[in-house]
């Protein structure tokens, strides 16, 4: 069916042509103790780059595919039709490598009454013939904020039909940004990237945008996060205790601002011990990458910082010693860099979560996260995590005990009702193919097979425990019930000699 949306003016939004206590750099990130692996519940899309729950207590996982569709995986099962389907209103991706596309996907807090959310993809430009659009070969686009409704025929389906909210026009094919969601304050948050190419503009000659770029300047939209109420159906309207609101030049719908490609972020408000904190990946470019805790009204320093350290657009490759002008920024949580001596660290860093479900709890109250890949040519991508209480700590995930390899490109991360935390992933570089993957983090269960304690797993443990639960001597006060099912007999007998060959615990 052919989508059709309405364009309406957003209130109280001018839009204009465009739109310390400092942590260190880690190196090589270090494996740390904690130790998970990746469950695939979910396979054949594309490049799935956003997971939500719906807040309707159905269960139901929504999975943004960058190639334009919305998927639904209800009781295990990805049904077959997708949910939104916005590809005739986007432009055409590189199959090979593109930035743009569907990104984003934002559930009215009352979606359970009023059927609403909120996506965010990549249009083509539109507007006055005459204006420059750098980069047109590359992809010039306009990145629309479009409201839709749930279809009431079918909880399954939208009604196609459409509200543009925002279109903000964006020069090149890269920094999209693309994250988009509600609050604890119950206000809509959108993430823009700086516009795309390289140093925020400032190396081309003349600027292309603008003098000191986007990301610093306050009246433009890119390069920052920005804060709506979305409450009145079809239109977004400015709080009345946004930062900026009454400065001087600047645009009253930006939040926090200095940033390059803020691509994903979350807010931790989901299960015991939520603090409501605003977590953000910023990708950076050529030497770091950076996470940031987002509060109102603050400069997270590009262009004039690379993470925590100094940026120089015209030798972009070289941390300059100072910073001028960059005294107010705001330091990352931490940074990492692109290389450790020869070693690659990361491209791209992938915002994650706060750990705060129940079915792992040797998690809770990680942040998880991770990285695109170490390079674009081969799909590397990284799982890492940090402990809030250690700040700038980043350690990389111990994948299935054994530090097995993603082997996969990171696209994007996700988090059900629950607070359970997913990873999506796919081994081709761009938006193409039926690769790409939802994964589960599970923290598989622990036992001792050594019921002897005489320092080794054999056919020894497996005899004493028959002695045991036959109802012989214990003396080295093992618990019988290997299996953990209330009751010691046979079947924890079978369970560990399946352990003692090499299988799981159970």
């Amino acid at each position: 069916m052919k989508l059709t949306p309405t364009v309406r003016a957003a209130a109280l939004i001018s839009i204009s042509g465009l739109t310390c206590g400092v942590q260190t750099a880690l190196a090589q990130i270090p494996v740390g103790s904690v130790s998970f692996d990746l469950t695939p519940i979910a396979s054949g899309l594309t490049s799935p780059v956003q997971l939500k729950a719906a807040p309707d207590d159905s269960g139901r996982l929504f999975i943004v595919d960058q190639a334009g569709t919305i998927r639904i995986l209800s009781n295990g099962t990805l049904l077959p039709t997708p949910f939104l389907d916005v590809r005739p209103l986007m432009v055409a991706l590189n199959p090979g490598y593109d930035e743009r596309g569907l990104l984003g996907l934002a559930f009215h807090p009352n979606f359970a009454s009023n059927g609403r959310f909120f996506v965010h993809y990549s249009a083509p430009r539109t507007g006055n013939p005459g204006d420059p659009c750098l980069g047109t070969s590359r992809g010039c686009s306009s990145e629309v904020i479009a409201e839709y409704h749930v279809s009431a025929a079918n909880p399954n389906i939208a009604d196609p039909a459409g509200i543009v909210l925002l279109s903000i026009p964006k020069p090149q094919f890269n920094h999209a940004g693309g994250g988009l969601d509600f609050g604890p304050d119950g206000l809509l948050y959108i993430a823009l990237g700086d516009g795309g190419g390289a140093n925020d503009g400032l190396a081309d000659v003349p600027p292309s945008h603008g003098p000191i770029g986007n990301a610093q300047n306050l009246g433009a939209l890119l390069g920052k996060i920005l804060r709506f109420n979305a409450d009145t159906p079809g239109m977004l309207a400015i709080p009345p205790n946004n930062p900026f609101l009454g400065t001087p030049g600047a645009n009253p719908a930006v939040y926090a601002y200095g940033l390059r490609n803020p691509y994903a972020f979350s807010f931790d408000d989901v299960g015991p011990g939520a603090t409501g904190q605003f977590w953000v990946g910023d990708v950076g470019q050529n030497l770091f990458e950076e996470v940031d805790n987002v509060v109102a009204g603050g400069n997270y320093g590009w262009p004039l910082k690379e993470g925590t350290h100094c940026f120089d657009p015209f030798s972009p490759n070289v941390a300059p010693p100072t910073c001028p002008g960059a005294d107010a920024t705001l330091p990352p949580v931490g940074d990492y860099p692109h290389v450790d001596g020869s070693t690659p660290v990361g491209i791209a860093v992938v915002g994650g979560y706060i750990y705060r479900g129940s079915a792992n709890p040797s998690l809770t109250g990680l942040y998880l996260f991770g990285d695109f890949s170490t390079s674009f040519g081969s799909p590397d991508g990284q799982v890492f995590y940090l402990d809030p209480a250690q700040p700038g700590q980043f350690l990389r995930a111990n994948l299935s005990g054994t530090n097995q390899p993603l082997g996969k490109y990171l696209k994007g991360m996700g988090r059900d009702a629950q607070g359970e935390i997913y990873y999506l992933t796919s081994t081709v570089l761009g938006p193409t193919g039926t690769t790409g993957q939802v994964l589960r983090v599970t923290v598989p269960p622990t036992c001792d097979p050594d019921v002897n304690q005489d320092g080794v797993a054999d056919q020894g443990d497996v005899d004493y425990l028959i002695n045991v639960v036959a109802g012989g001597q214990n003396p080295s006060g093992i618990d019988p019930d290997f299996n953990q099912d209330g009751v010691a007999d046979q079947g924890d007998i079978d369970a560990l000699i399946n352990v003692v060959a090499g299988g799981v615990c159970p």
